[in-house]
Order: structure tokens, then sequence, then C-alpha cells
């Protein structure tokens, strides 16, 4: 079993279909007067505008489609100028807002409560890596012992930037970023870049 669609009532279509374009950041897959679809990493996200089958419906909170940004940065900047119906609150290891449609459909927006850098530094002696991205990561910083050591020196200095975006660590220091996986604390790249 499967669950891959999931569809909401609307009004005004044209209306619905500009409200959904910009707050999923693309165009409609499939639009027309009667049902519409934004296919989003695989998932189908209809409208369908139910009045022209002449049923009855309620709109509210009953069944929120719950849309996922990558930080509160980007949370705060899709709700910004919509109607709110829940503020912005943080639940566990979750930012969570509600915001209401161009149709009355409540619609939550959520987003990871930004891990703090200690909860790296916390884990280095984790710290590891592949053969094969040793390999690469001792030719990208020209060097020759344990990639997983030279990492941690540079992770640990104290004006080392960490922030976490996603599923990874990303660490400036030294001249280098370094990017680490935060559920497996695997080293999957180091580099030297510049800062600007």
């Amino acid at each position: 079993m499967k669950l891959q669609s999931l569809y909401i009532c609307v009004k005004d279509m044209d209306r619905a279909v500009e409200f959904y374009e910009e707050l999923l950041n693309q165009k409609v897959t499939e639009k027309d007067d009667l049902y519409s679809v934004f296919v989003v990493h695989g998932f189908r996200f209809g409208l369908f505008a139910y009045q022209k089958m002449k049923e009855e419906h309620i709109f509210g909170s009953n069944c929120l489609p719950s849309i996922d940004m990558d930080s509160l940065e980007e949370l705060k900047e899709k709700i910004n100028g919509k109607e709110i119906c829940f503020p912005l609150t943080q639940i566990k290891k979750r930012w969570v807002a509600e915001i209401v449609d161009s149709e009355g459909n409540h619609i939550e927006i959520t987003a990871p409560v930004e891990a703090e850098p200690n909860e790296l530094l916390d884990h280095l002696e984790q710290l590891h890596t592949t053969e094969l991205s040793q390999i690469r990561i001792q030719k990208n910083v020209n060097i020759q012992g344990d990639v997983a050591e030279w990492c941690r020196n540079r992770i640990s200095q104290k004006d080392a930037k960490i922030k976490r975006r996603g599923k990874n660590w990303y660490i400036q220091a030294d001249g280098y970023e370094i990017t680490v996986n935060a559920g497996s604390y695997t080293v999957i790249t180091a580099k030297k870049v510049k800062f600007s």
C-alpha cells in the first residue's frame, strides 16, 4: 500500500492555482477547470472545484496538508503576508505554523528546529569516512593522514562556523568547508574554499 495523492476543495481554480504555485515554488503540473494537480516529489496534490460537481463541502481544519520547509527562515518567508490561523510555535524538534489558503483551507507549514553546534561537537569521536571518500578528500585538501582526524581538528577550532541544513552539517574552518552527515557522522566531503 502506498499513499500517493491528496486533494483539497477549492471555489476558484485560477485563484487556488496561483496561490499554490507561489507556496510550492512550482508551476501546476496538470491544470483543468474541475481538477488540477501539482506533482511534488512524486506526490500528487490536487485541487478539486467541488461546486462544478454540485457537491457540498465544509472548509476548515479537519484535514491539514503539511508542507515541510528546509529552514525556519524559509518557513517565515512562506507565511509572510498570509492569514495565520495557528501562530509559529516550536513543537518538540519542529517549528509549526498554519495558514489559511485562498479558498479557506488550513495548511500546516513546518521546519526543523536548528540543531546546536554542540550536537556535532559532542559527537566528534564518531566522525568517520568511507574508504573512497578518504582517498578523494585526501586529494582535495592535499593531506596524507587520517581524514577524520584532520576534520576533527578543524571542526573543534574556536572560530569554526558550524551550521546544520537538512540532513548535513556544514563547517567552515581554516579556509576549508567540511560536510558531515548529521545522522551517521560520516564526512561526505572537504574542500578548499574562499569565504566572502
